[in-house]
């Protein structure tokens, strides 16, 4: 009879961190599903997108190669230009409504002003960055989503995404 209430006992618990598990499971994908979402929503209104003082971002070119690589989702943590300091990579408003991510070289003027470059280029970027232009410094990169997300962004992806939700894979 005892050996009944122990197996039963462990029985109790080994179903209750299945239970535990797929709750988490589950809830991190909501999660998940949410932010790409969100993501996204906001880049197929031609917005950046921002949550909880982060935007997210897709290297599109090799400028910072080795480090960044072409396809990498860079999570960016707006910041303040006193935050910043030589060695960080920091991404900003570059000419025309483009985004740039470059490391920080050199800072002048008190921190209003700051020399950038990509870490495969020979030499710094030739227009000192403005303070005014910063958005932020990358804290976090996931290599390759960005490739999944810009695949989203269009019609066939946004298509192929719901089905797979759908479907359950």
């Amino acid at each position: 009879m005892i050996d009944g209430k122990k197996s039963s006992s462990k029985a109790g618990k080994v179903r209750g961190l299945k239970i535990l598990e797929n709750l988490l499971f589950i809830l991190s994908m909501i999660i998940i599903i949410s932010l790409i979402l969100i993501t996204v929503r906001t880049m197929m209104m031609g917005q950046e997108p921002s949550i909880l003082g982060h935007r997210l971002y897709i290297v599109d070119s090799g400028s910072m190669s080795p480090t960044l690589k072409l396809g990498a989702l860079i999570i960016v943590r707006e910041m303040e230009a006193d935050e910043i300091s030589v060695d960080d990579i920091i991404t900003y408003k570059g000419s025309e409504d483009s985004v740039v991510t470059h490391r920080v070289t050199e800072i002048e003027g008190e921190g209003s002003t700051f020399i950038t470059k990509g870490d495969a280029n020979k030499t710094d970027d030739p227009m000192p960055l403005d303070s005014s232009k910063l958005i932020g410094k990358v804290i976090f990169v996931i290599p390759y989503i960005g490739f999944l997300l810009k695949l989203i962004r269009t019609k066939v992806g946004l298509i192929l995404m719901v089905t797979l939700i759908l479907a359950g894979v």
